[in-house]
Order: structure tokens, then sequence, then C-alpha cells
């Protein structure tokens, strides 16, 4: 069942967020002089804003913590909140407990609990265990259940993928919506 996810514009908070892992310069190195795979970059409450051309308050991403190995490419998250505002102004965001960046695979991993969601509005919500966006392919793609709160129906299903760039998502098996009044 193919699912327009207009009113879940929040999918482009996934795009900024996987922007974001990619940009800036390299932290500076924390290793020590041994070769045992020990912590080389550890971030502690990063924020990240972005500004219009008008100077307005864009995007905003909040990592808790942030940590790379020396003897491993990936990056690790937790704590991660990205806001954004669509061409509607309607506020959205994007929170999991659990992330990480690898970047050979140019892939994006979030787990442990993901919720894109229209902000101070719990009835408009796409909640997931896990999702990858894979940068590729601008698209982002899961095989867990799936849960989609809309303002009288949720739809439950499990496998996801979603075109990053049209912004329309498929909920790929066992599909079912119930309406309320």
């Amino acid at each position: 069942m193919k699912l327009t996810l207009s009113t879940l514009l929040a999918i482009a908070v996934l795009a900024v967020l996987w922007w974001t892992v990619g940009q800036g310069e390299p932290l500076p190195s924390l290793s020590r002089d041994n070769s045992d795979n020990v912590i080389n970059v550890y971030v502690s409450d990063f924020t990240q804003w972005s500004f219009g051309a008008d100077g307005s308050l864009g995007d905003v991403v909040r990592i808790t913590k942030s940590h790379q190995y020396t003897e491993n490419p990936k990056i690790y998250f937790s704590g991660i909140l990205a806001e954004q505002t669509d061409e509607d102004s309607v506020s959205w965001q994007l929170t999991a407990k659990k992330g990480e960046y690898r970047p050979n695979a140019r892939e994006f991993w979030l787990h442990d609990g993901v919720e894109i969601e229209q902000k101070n509005n719990r009835e408009n919500r796409l909640e997931t265990p896990r999702v990858r966006i894979l940068r590729k392919e601008n698209r982002a793609v899961n095989d867990a259940p799936v849960k989609l709160v809309l303002d009288q129906s949720i739809t439950t299903g499990r496998g996801l993928v979603i075109d990053l760039e049209s912004r329309v998502a498929k909920i790929l098996k066992n599909v079912e919506t119930i309406y309320e009044r």
C-alpha cells in the first residue's frame, strides 16, 4: 500500500540529519599513543543550528553524545533530536535513542525507537524501532514494524521505504488501518 505522507514532511528531517553528519571539518583527535581500539573522537551535548537567507532559524539538530573509535570508521550517536519546519510552516521533530553513521557505505542507521512527529502534536506521528538512511539512493528503509498515527486513523504494518526526494512512503506488508471518529 502506497502512502503519501504529505502531513509527515518530517522525512526531510532525516535528510537534514544525514547531511549534518557528513559536514564540517574533522574534530581534533583525542586518541592515545597506542594502537588499541580507543575512542578517537568524543563529543558531548552537540547542537547545530542552520539559518535561512533572511536570518530566520531553520533546522536544529541536537545529539547528546557522539564518539568514534580509532580502528572503526563508524560514528556512534545517542540522544538524537532533529527539528525542522516545512514549507507550510508546520514544525516536525525526529527523535531516536541511538544511531550510527557508516561512512564507507554512506548510510545512517537510527535505532532503539525512532519517532517522527508534528511538534507539540502527538496526533500526527510515525513510529518504528529502526530505520536506515541510504544516502547514495536518497531513501530510507527498514524491515521492522511501522505505526503511522494521524488525526483520525492508525495504520500499522511491517517494512518501510521512503523516497526522501518525493517524500512518498510505502509500508510494505501486513498493512492495516483503523479509522476513528
